[in-house]
């Protein structure tokens, strides 16, 4: 049986380990809700650039809305952190088999880096993911200035779904594609102050900064969620191992109570088990008594 004073001192670990554990959790359900909440000002952006693209593309030509600029790109998101459980594992697995051999790879995120590296996959560029949604904007404009002169280009990146779960999906952002007339017949052809072909390639750009801030909101959002799910897993196991661990502390303060118990039993037999003096030595005793006093006496 383990000492008690060493179960009582894991004890106490566990705890402070669990108050952590809870810590972070509450911490990675507060950005999951903040990046939900912000994923619809990121759709709704997203969709007004593609509303201006659809108005322009049919007096522009949409080659001239891309650029030139060699080997296409497969944009991985994945996490800066740790505690997200499989997440960078499985979306680095999905950045292996959806990338083709011509593309070039950008990973954004170090751990999401550190697995693909362990996938045996090497990446042209990295940057670091932000932790907050207020980093999104100027995380989103840096890498969109590494795709700025690029023909084609994907996104890798987790899309978060309800329940604190979330799906890889590859989207293609570049090149644009034709967008369909609506049902009720085409627009009026808007006033332009720019010729078409400079106009849509602006909008080109500015989709794909849109569709890149999306993307990162969405792993933000899911990245928080398998971290809730992680902390959630570590949670359960240390209530397990505290039980199995107060079970121990009962067991070892028994067999102490025990163990004191029969000292004091055995200390009891001893003396009640200690030989009575006899008559002889009684006398012998009270004389040896009797003659120091007398010495005192005198």
């Amino acid at each position: 049986m383990e000492d008690l004073a060493r179960i009582e001192a894991r004890l106490e670990s566990l705890d402070e380990l669990g108050e952590l554990v809870g810590a972070l959790r509450s911490m990675a359900a507060a950005r999951a809700r903040e990046a939900q909440d912000a994923l619809v000002g990121t759709r709704a952006y997203s969709s007004i650039i593609e509303r201006a693209i659809a108005s322009v593309a049919p007096a522009a030509s949409l080659e001239a809305a891309t650029g030139s600029g060699g080997r296409p790109v497969l944009l991985l998101i994945a996490s800066e952190n740790g505690f997200v459980g499989g997440f960078n594992a499985r979306m680095s697995a999905v950045a292996r088999q959806a990338r083709s051999p011509d593309e070039r790879l950008m990973i954004v995120g170090r751990r999401g880096e550190i697995a693909a590296m362990e996938d045996g996959l090497s990446a042209e560029r990295s940057f670091a993911m932000t932790s907050r949604v207020g980093g999104i904007g100027a995380l989103a404009r840096r890498v969109t200035a590494c795709l700025s002169d690029v023909h084609s280009a994907r996104i890798a990146f987790a899309r978060h779904q309800s329940g604190a779960r979330y799906a890889p999906v590859v989207r293609q952002v570049l090149p644009l594609v034709p967008i369909s007339e609506p049902a009720s017949g085409p627009a009026p052809t808007p006033l332009f102050h720019l010729s078409p072909d400079a106009l849509i390639a602006a909008l080109a750009r500015e989709y794909l900064f849109a569709e890149i801030a999306h993307a990162l909101m969405e792993s933000l959002a899911s990245e928080n969620a398998a971290r809730m799910q992680a902390m959630d897993a570590a949670s359960r196991n240390i209530d397990d191992r505290l039980e199995m661990l107060k079970a121990h502390e009962r067991a070892a303060r028994q067999e102490k109570t025990t163990s004191d118990m029969l000292d004091v039993v055995t200390g009891a037999e001893a003396v009640n088990q200690r030989p009575e003096p006899s008559a002889g030595m009684e006398q012998k005793g009270r004389n040896q008594a009797e003659q120091g006093g007398n010495h005192q006496c005198k």
